[in-house]
């Protein structure tokens, strides 16, 4: 399993990513608790590295999750959100981590 923490050029943490093993890219969205596929990051990934994709494990990418990072704003981002909301594909954490995110 291959987890990034993605960051802005400014260095800022903008998702959590995990390739899946058919080089796929999904980020968590916080406001949906899902992975979804992110076709322009994978865009970004493989062919134009404009953002800074930090290999994590399991643990640092659970905790920036946790921290909320991945969440957009209902107002800018309404219709990308009404898609993620509606995407049947979306993966849970516990897909990919194996268990479910301790948000206590």
């Amino acid at each position: 399993m291959n987890l990034y923490l993605v960051r802005t050029p400014d260095g800022v943490p903008v998702w959590v990513a995990f390739e899946s093993d058919q080089k796929r890219l999904y980020t968590h969205v916080q406001n949906t608790g899902k992975f979804h596929l992110n076709a322009g990051l994978y865009e970004d990934f493989y062919f134009d590295h404009t953002m800074t994709y930090e290999p994590v494990d399991q643990q640092a990418a659970e905790a920036a999750i946790l921290s909320g990072v991945g969440r957009r704003d209902e107002r800018s981002f309404v219709h990308i959100l009404a898609r993620y909301r509606r995407d049947p594909n979306a993966l849970s954490p516990e897909t990919v981590f194996g268990h479910t995110l301790n948000r206590s």
